[in-house]
Parts: C-alpha cells; structure tokens; sequence
C-alpha cells in the first residue's frame, strides 16, 4: 500500500474501474496491486479466455488459434464470458483489466452494465511508448496457476522464477514472443485511437491518463493519486 495508509474503506466511492494500456503498459500488474490494496475482483478477458482453452470445450478450441496468433477473439464470444463469469461471481468492487479493447466491445461493456446494474466509475488509460512497450515484455512472466505477472527487472518475484503467492514456477506466454509482440502492438495501435478517443470525449473527468514510463511504484502511485485514493 502507497505509503502504508491505504484500505478497502478509501476505495468504496470507486466502484467500478476500467483501464486500459497497450501490451507491456504493466495494467495487469497494477490492477493486481489495486485489487490486494482495495479488495477489487479482476475481470480479465484474456484470462478467462485461456482458460476457456484449457478447458478445451467448443468455446476454448475455438479462440485458441486466434490467441496463439495474437489475433482479436470475435466480440461475442467475449461478451458470452464475461456475462457468464460476473453473472456468476461476485460483483461488489470490479476491475475490467484491458476491456473494452475496441469500439464494437464498448457495447458489449454497457449491456453488462444494465443488465448486472452497475456502474463504471472511472476509466484509465496506462499510457507508454510503442518502443518502452515491447523492450518491456521481453522480461515478463507470469503464474500458470494464478495467473499473477512479474517482471523479471521491474517487478520481479521474491524467489526468482517463482510465483509470490503459489511457489510455481513461473512461464513465459507463448503471446509474448516476438514476432507474436510484434502482431500484438500493431492491433492495438489500430484499435486504441478510436477507443480511447471515445471515452476521452464521451467521459469527461472519469477518463484519466497515467504515465506509464516510470518505476513500477512510481506509476502506481501516480495511478493512486489520479483516482483519488491517496492525498
């Protein structure tokens, strides 16, 4: 916690948080510390979307070629999960890590939030170079089990190549090769500009950006500070 004072009380009047960041921003890593300082439950869909592939069921076999790809999972396969998964999970305190990630999914995103009445109450955009992004993912791994990131210089585990939380050893994913990085930030540069210029013009101040260039605590912090959750 940013300077040994933050709780689960100070996170109350934000609910709902979305944020967004291209492949190596470090979002995932910082939604985690997010969720263990303020008690909020991740909603990842490209976790629930390997885990549909190791499930192997029609769902799983169907999108596991297009991950390996790095290619985007059609958008209604996407929404049948997440409905399915906070449907069944509970809903208090929501962090959606990297969705929606196009203009068709922030339909997708409103639906959920009428049907499951809810109410996103900040949008954040981790902010970082195309250049800073991919030198970053070379070094990350991540918890088969949990699905925890590490970094193995920005953040790396206690015991090296072990997960903090589970003590498996840690993996690279098969989506952080290079040529497969490569494919990654090029969807996303084509995707990010239109999504993030609606919310930017559509939200108002629950739009925030954060640099993302520094330290690991360094950007939480400012993230901290830019959601109000630390003076």
């Amino acid at each position: 916690m940013v300077g040994g004072t933050l709780g689960v009380e100070a996170a109350l009047s934000l609910a709902h948080l979305v944020i967004f960041g291209r492949p190596g921003s470090g979002k995932s890593s910082l939604a985690e510390r997010l969720g263990a300082d303020f008690g909020y439950r991740l909603i990842r869909t490209g976790e629930l979307l390997r885990e549909a592939v190791r499930r192997q069921d029609s769902l799983g076999r169907q999108v596991e070629s297009q991950l390996k790809a790095g290619q985007l999972v059609p958008d209604d396969l996407i929404g049948t999960l997440l409905e399915t998964n906070l449907v069944a999970g509970n809903q208090e305190r929501l962090i959606f890590d990297g969705f929606p990630r196009t203009l068709g999914q922030v339909a997708i995103l409103e639906r959920i939030e009428e049907r499951c009445q809810l109410s996103i109450d900040a949008y954040v955009d981790i902010h970082l170079s195309l250049e800073l992004a991919a030198r970053r993912m070379t070094g990350r791994r991540v918890c088969p089990k949990c699905a925890a990131t590490y970094h193995l210089i920005n953040r790396p585990p206690r015991v090296a190549e072990r997960c903090d939380h589970d003590g498996i050893m840690l993996i690279s994913r098969t989506d952080d090769s290079a040529e497969v990085v490569a494919i990654r930030q090029q969807i996303y540069e084509q995707h990010s500009g239109p999504l993030l210029a609606h919310y930017r013009q559509t939200m108002g101040a629950k739009f925030q950006e954060i640099d993302g260039s520094g330290t690991f605590a360094e950007v939480y912090q400012s993230l901290c500070r830019h959601l109000g959750l630390v003076g």
